[in-house]
């Protein structure tokens, strides 16, 4: 579409696709607009010239659209909302609000730190809707071009004109079995010599840039084998190794928690699985601190529903229980 074909296009034709995306159907997107079906097709027919593209093809009694057309939906989608909610100028009610927050999250904000926002969610602002992203490279971008409302990452992801508010301090720890024939407490070095390491890939990407002290015990580098062979000495056989990489944390301790692996991860992880099935062992080696938090673009605070959602968040991740010392 060229600049001049833009200016001219009606952005309600964007309101029509949504519902036709939603609903699939000409007359239940009709039915939702409070337009008939013929205005509906005369849209759509609009934007199939607009936009080259057919947008939807029938199949049956539905329509389904094309990649193009959910392509557009996907990114039009948070832009209308901005623009819908700036133009609003009441006062955002939690208990009658009807909308979506788009969030971009790995597995950590899933399962330690959605947990305890969704049950908030549900008590006070029951029409609160969450769609997650995965947590991937581009997500910081995403949010300083509204693709999605909210990121969960470290200060480390941070870029560009995006803000970073602290919701937890976690620590490292390192996991292996109950009942694991040589690893036990308290963890020495020794201990993580004689024994095979899981992994955690993504968990390397995510953190690792912000603490490089880290790097070298999330992959089998030269640093973690010196330190292993300069405390087991010579003479003794040593089969420290990486033999697994995955990107899903979970991943890691359910394989050392039924084998003789370990893996060093967060605590809030560990925190998932029963105290009968693995060990939490503090490192024997310094491990700083991991914050975790929220990455918005500032100007969104001054939107009442954003300014909102972000208190819920700093107010549900202060209920988690806190991170014990080692």
């Amino acid at each position: 579409m060229n600049i001049v074909q833009f200016r001219n296009l009606d952005l309600n034709l964007f309101k029509v696709l949504q519902a036709l995306l939603e609903h699939r159907s000409v007359s239940r997107a009709a039915e939702n607009m409070g337009l008939t079906p013929s205005a509906i097709s005369h849209a759509l027919g609009r934007l199939r010239t607009a936009l080259n593209d057919p947008l939807f093809e029938r199949r049956g009694g539905a329509i389904t659209p094309t990649a193009y057309a959910i392509e557009i939906g996907r990114r039009i989608g948070p832009s209308m909302d901005q623009l819908r909610h700036a133009l609003n100028r009441e006062e955002f009610d939690p208990a009658t609000a009807e909308r979506e927050f788009v969030i971009g999250s790995g597995s950590y904000a899933a399962l330690v730190l959605l947990p305890p926002i969704v049950k908030r969610l549900a008590r006070t602002a029951p029409g609160i809707r969450l769609r997650l992203h995965r947590l991937e490279e581009q997500s910081p971008e995403d949010v300083e071009h509204g693709r999605i409302d909210l990121l969960f990452g470290g200060s480390s992801n941070v870029a560009g004109r995006l803000a970073w508010r602290r919701l937890r301090t976690e620590r490292m720890v390192w996991i292996a079995r109950k009942d694991h024939p040589v690893v036990r407490d308290p963890l020495t070095m020794e201990m993580l010599a004689d024994v095979r390491h899981v992994v955690i890939e993504k968990l390397n990407h995510v953190i690792s840039p912000g603490y490089p002290d880290l790097r070298r015990f999330f992959d089998e580098s030269r640093e973690l084998g010196h330190a292993t062979r300069a405390v087991v000495g010579r003479g003794r056989r040593r089969v420290f190794g990486t033999s697994m990489v995955v990107t899903d944390p979970m991943h890691a301790i359910v394989i050392a928690s039924q084998s003789d692996h370990v893996t060093l991860t967060l605590k809030g992880f560990a925190d998932l699985f029963p105290v009968n099935q693995i060990q939490t062992l503090a490192p024997p080696h310094p491990t700083p601190p991991v914050e975790l938090g929220a990455i918005f673009d500032p100007s969104r605070e001054g939107e009442p529903g954003f300014s909102w959602f972000l208190s819920l968040l700093l107010e549900a991740v202060e209920t988690l229980s806190p991170v014990d010392s080692h």
